[in-house]
């Protein structure tokens, strides 16, 4: 049951990885296209298209961070972990989880969320007459879901280590 339920979220945090990349990678390249081509050929100011390229690719990067991580495609520190049997890998990732990413993730979503209320409430306008709460919000959310994938891989590797579930692939957390 555990396992199907790991296997649901994954999926769930997969899809909106997906979503999120194909969503915003096209208008990224046609933002950053009409950029380069406006300055170089038209001599036109481009900073509408510059605010929105940074805003896009600031919401590209946080809302894959936890989908990255799911794939183990985060940077990491290799020296030891690569030398490690499975069971130490395994540890390494829990007591990871436990004392680096789950008090950051806590710290961010407590305070991020505080400070997208604030925003929120104080009607914090930018461009289009969307709020900058918007922006403020994607960043203990995304942390939300950093926390849960991290959360997945711990009890995946409680798992393996209670022997419940096979050793994580070479390249899996």
């Amino acid at each position: 049951m555990l396992i199907r339920v790991i296997r649901l979220i994954e999926w769930a945090i997969n899809a909106f990885g997906l979503v999120v990349m194909w969503g915003l990678l096209p208008p990224l390249i046609v933002m950053r296209a009409y950029d380069i081509v406006a300055r170089q050929f038209y001599n036109t100011p481009s900073r509408l298209f510059q605010y929105l390229e940074w805003n896009a690719f600031f919401l590209f990067v946080l809302l894959t961070i936890a989908f990255t991580y799911l794939h183990n495609g985060h940077v990491r520190i290799d020296i030891l972990r690569d030398r490690a049997s499975p069971r130490a890998k395994a540890w390494i990732e829990i007591l990871g989880y436990v004392f680096a990413l789950l008090p950051f993730c806590v710290l961010i979503i407590g305070s991020g969320s505080e400070y997208a209320w604030t925003s929120y409430v104080g009607l914090e306008r930018w461009l289009f007459g969307l709020g900058l709460w918007i922006k403020k919000a994607a960043v203990p959310f995304a942390v939300f879901l950093l926390l849960l994938v991290g959360l997945l891989i711990t009890v995946r590797n409680v798992l393996f280590l209670l022997g419940r579930a096979p050793a994580p692939a070479p390249d899996d957390p």
